[in-house]
């Protein structure tokens, strides 16, 4: 069972950043919208690291239900930031801790299978950037999922959310 993190430890996990990549890719991103509206919200990370070559590499991660790959991401939790629900989210899925940019890069929606009869629930994600600066050992989700670096043209193909591919594209290009 995963460990429930206080805000002091959210912030550990992933420090705030103020990259100068992150000025360009949140442009054009408008702010979340509340959390009374009718999808559900969610934040996720794009989160990277550079080869020795400065490269960035991308972190995938195998989605629980398919064989697709996806970023780390889960609901928005009341008492966190989005970032440092997005941070936490890095940590428990990926096992990556680093510099998380305090704002959006980039939102999607999408329709995700819901436990009940009901069907399909909307979910909005808010994408933030992470650059990783550990990749740990051991973390609440070892084991139950797949995890890979990939560089960013890989990321692009296999991610299937439209804006992930393009905000790999832009990071490629940093």
């Amino acid at each position: 069972m995963a460990e429930i993190l206080s805000g002091a430890q959210v912030s550990l996990l992933g420090r705030t950043a103020g990259m100068p990549l992150v000025a360009e890719l949140t442009r054009d991103v408008a702010p979340p919208v509340s959390r009374g509206s009718a999808a559900i919200l969610e934040s996720g990370v794009l989160a990277f690291r550079r080869e020795g070559s400065g490269a960035p590499l991308v972190r995938l991660i195998g989605k629980k239900r398919s064989k697709k790959w996806g970023i780390p991401k889960g609901r928005a939790e009341p008492h966190l930031s989005l970032h440092e629900n997005a941070a936490k989210e890095a940590f428990e899925e990926a096992g990556v801790i680093g510099c998380i940019a305090p704002s959006s890069i980039g939102m999607f929606r999408a329709e995700k299978a819901s436990h009940n009869a009901l069907g399909k629930q909307v979910i909005e994600v808010w994408v933030y950037l992470l650059e990783v600066t550990e990749t740990l050992p051991d973390w609440p989700e070892k084991g139950k999922r797949t995890i890979r670096w990939v560089p960013c043209e890989v990321a692009a193909r296999q991610l299937r959310e439209p804006v992930l591919a393009r905000l790999c594209h832009r990071l490629a290009r940093s």
